[in-house]
């Protein structure tokens, strides 16, 4: 039976990614990955959940090897992903600009349409905050 170290390393191979690779996009130690993979190590809800979305999985896949018919996960905008990329971000700090941006238009008194975000300059706004 496969664990979740099997499907996260699955993935992993799928993506071309190397163990650097995903433990920086993930926010986590390559140590701990390696750990993760070949069953020595265990891991939290938070953890796994940074993992899922750093490789585009539900959390029922990593758990369980099916996918949900609808999870609810925040999908982080390509734009905001090739700014993560370039600045180094972890899935939680891409995710956590994502909130604030959805925050900012939410608390908008009158409705606009949504137009293009310029995610470097929100970077730079709240960078010493994350």
């Amino acid at each position: 039976m496969a664990t979740v170290g099997d499907r996260v390393k699955q993935r992993r191979v799928e993506l071309g990614w190397t163990q650097d690779a995903l433990a920086e996009k993930a926010g986590i130690s390559k140590g701990f990955l390696s750990d993760l993979e070949n069953g020595r190590r265990s891991l939290g809800a938070e953890t796994l959940l940074d993992l899922g979305r750093a490789m585009g999985v539900s959390l029922d896949y990593l758990m369980i090897g099916e996918e949900s018919a609808h999870h609810g996960e925040s999908q982080i905008p390509e734009a905001l992903a090739l700014l993560a990329e370039e600045e180094g971000l972890s899935v939680r700090q891409a995710l956590l600009l994502l909130r604030v941006r959805e925050q900012i238009a939410e608390s908008r008194r009158s409705p606009r349409k949504s137009h293009e975000v310029d995610w470097r300059e929100l970077y730079l706004a709240v960078k010493k905050f994350m």
